[in-house]
């Protein structure tokens, strides 16, 4: 019979306490002796508590790790301070658990301070356990609304991971994972300044040409951005970043127009609402009418995806049209857009029966 994972890790918990144990012994046999074992065998051993709920006893393991791989470094810099990096950021974590906030971030900021040391005596360990450190100290920042910290962080993390160059591709994944995880927190409580820098660091870390999904990514970021500043009445730096998206979404149709040239409509028809806002309002006819063109291609079998923007950007064309003295083609154009809205509900009420 196959044991359960309950039964695995009860199992190694129990191995691991046992070799705990038999360290223990030798130091009171030898005291003074550091064992590096004995270290990694308490984080492990924290670890596994922690996950089985025994949050003060893989607080305790984890102390006990720190205080040793710290006389370890103390000893042997060179050797160690990648150890209690690691260690410290362990800590760290057990620390939130126990609900001891301040004595987590102050871990935390410890394990970056000698992460950084270990970084510059072995680049090739200690960098990652730095980026890991650094990442750890973000989530504390960001945790605490501090989303100027949060970002700072991160960037630092970006910027030692693409120096790394191949060494740190086995790492992509989870640095990715966590520069997304960001920009969407940030998304989602409006800091759009921190959303788009944690989607630029995002593209920022590939070596070569980042793949079409994370310049989308980084080109959505913008024109979520740019409505959420002209809802706020900066309209120039809606502007700003609207065009930018805009840049970004020709860059993405150049390549693969089936996927994206219906995005490229939408960052067009906002773009226009954005030139109509800051008083551009030749440009933002020609970027208006590109945009409807746009729709009408990508549109296809399935026009419901793009109506609801068609419909805002033809509100944003007739704005132009009449700021620019046109009242019989703004009628006009208010005319499609009430078709449109009307042929919209009847789709919408044919897929709710």
């Amino acid at each position: 019979m196959t044991a359960s994972p309950n039964q695995d890790a009860a199992a190694e918990i129990a191995r691991l306490g046992a070799i705990v144990a038999e360290f223990r012994r030798r130091l009171e046999l030898s005291p003074g002796s550091l064992f590096p074992a004995h270290g990694d065998s308490l984080l492990r051993l924290g670890t596994l508590l922690a996950d089985d709920g025994q949050t003060e006893a893989a607080l305790a393991a984890v102390v006990e790790a720190v205080a040793l791989f710290r006389a370890l470094a103390e000893a042997e810099p060179f050797s160690f301070s990648v150890h209690l990096t690691s260690a410290l950021n362990s800590l760290s974590n057990r620390l939130h658990e126990a609900g001891q906030a301040d004595a987590s971030h102050q871990a935390a900021e410890e394990a970056v301070l000698v992460g950084r040391k270990a970084a510059a005596g072995q680049p090739d360990h200690g960098r990652f356990v730095l980026v890991s450190a650094l990442i750890n100290l973000a989530g504390k920042h960001m945790r605490d609304g501090d989303a100027h910290g949060t970002v700072n962080n991160l960037a630092e993390a970006a910027e030692i991971f693409r120096n790394a160059g191949e060494a740190g591709e086995p790492f992509l994944g989870a640095m990715i994972e966590t520069l997304h995880g960001a920009a969407m927190t940030f998304a989602e409580i409006g800091a759009w300044n921190e959303a788009v820098e944690s989607r630029r660091l995002m593209v920022s870390v590939f070596a070569a040409d980042p793949p079409p999904a994370v310049v989308h990514l980084l080109a959505l970021a913008l024109y979520q951005a740019a409505q959420a500043a002209l809802a706020e009445g900066a309209a120039e730096l809606a502007n700003t970043r609207a065009a930018e998206a805009a840049g970004l979404a020709r860059t993405l149709v150049a390549a693969d127009p089936a996927t994206y040239r219906l995005f490229l409509a939408q960052v067009l028809g906002n773009l226009a609402g954005c030139h109509h806002a800051s008083g551009q309002l030749a440009d933002g006819l020609a970027v208006a009418l590109e945009s409807v063109d746009l729709f009408h291609d990508s549109m296809g079998n399935d026009p419901a995806v793009g109506v609801p923007s068609l419909i805002l950007t033809l509100e944003n064309l007739s704005a132009i049209l009449s700021g620019l003295g046109l009242p019989d083609q703004a009628a006009t154009v208010d005319q499609q857009r009430a078709q449109l809205r009307a042929s919209l509900e009847i789709m919408l009420k044919a897929n709710q029966t």
